[in-house]
C-alpha cells in the first residue's frame, strides 16, 4: 500500500472514531444508591467518575446523644438529609450535607412583654396566657364563660378580665 493511501486510511479511521457517539453521563440512572456502611469516611459509589460523592453522615453532639438513640440512630450518627424532633417536638434537628446537625425552633417566639407564659394547646409552644381559678391556661385574646360572667384574657396575658352580669 502506498504511503498516501495508508495515510488517508489512518486519517479516516481517526475521524470515524471521534465521530462515534460517546456514552452520556446520567447520574440518575447510572449511580447506585449511597451505602450506609462506614460513616467515618466519605462513602463512594464506586460506579463511574460521573457519580457525585455520597454525603457524610452527621455525628450527634454529646448533648443530643440520647435524642439520637431515641429516634433510631443508635450509632450516634444521623444520615445526611434525615431529621428528628427534640424538646417535645418544639425543635427540629437535621443532618445537613456539610456533616453537621442543625436544630431550629418550631414554635413562634412569644411576645417579650407577656405577663404570663403557658402552653394552652397541645403543641407545647409557650404563649401569652391567663390562668383561671382552677389553674387552667387560657390563651391571650380568648373569652370564656365563668358561671354567668364573661371573662376575657388580655392580649399580653396576665389576669382574666371579667364583666359583671348585665354589663
Amino acid at each position: 500500500m502506498p504511503l498516501p493511501a495508508a495515510l488517508l486510511l489512518c486519517l479516516a479511521s481517526l475521524l470515524l472514531r471521534s465521530a462515534s457517539p460517546k456514552p452520556a453521563c446520567d447520574p440518575s440512572s447510572a449511580c447506585p444508591p449511597c451505602p450506609e456502611g462506614d460513616p467515618e469516611v466519605t462513602p463512594t459509589r464506586g460506579a463511574t467518575a460521573c457519580c457525585p460523592p455520597c454525603p457524610l453522615s452527621c455525628p450527634c453532639p454529646p448533648h443530643l446523644h440520647s435524642d439520637c438513640e431515641l429516634h433510631g440512630f443508635p450509632e450516634g450518627r444521623v444520615p445526611a438529609g434525615r431529621s428528628f424532633y427534640i424538646d417535645f417536638a418544639r425543635r427540629l434537628c437535621r443532618c445537613g450535607d456539610s456533616g453537621d446537625i442543625a436544630c431550629s425552633p418550631l414554635c413562634p417566639q412569644p411576645e417579650p412583654a407577656c405577663r404570663a407564659l403557658g402552653s394552652p394547646v397541645a403543641d407545647g409552644c409557650p404563649r401569652c396566657v391567663c390562668y383561671d381559678p382552677e389553674g387552667m391556661a387560657v390563651p391571650a385574646g380568648a373569652s370564656v364563660r365563668r358561671g354567668d360572667r364573661e371573662c376575657r384574657c388580655p392580649a399580653l396575658g396576665g389576669d382574666m378580665e371579667c364583666a359583671e352580669p348585665g354589663e
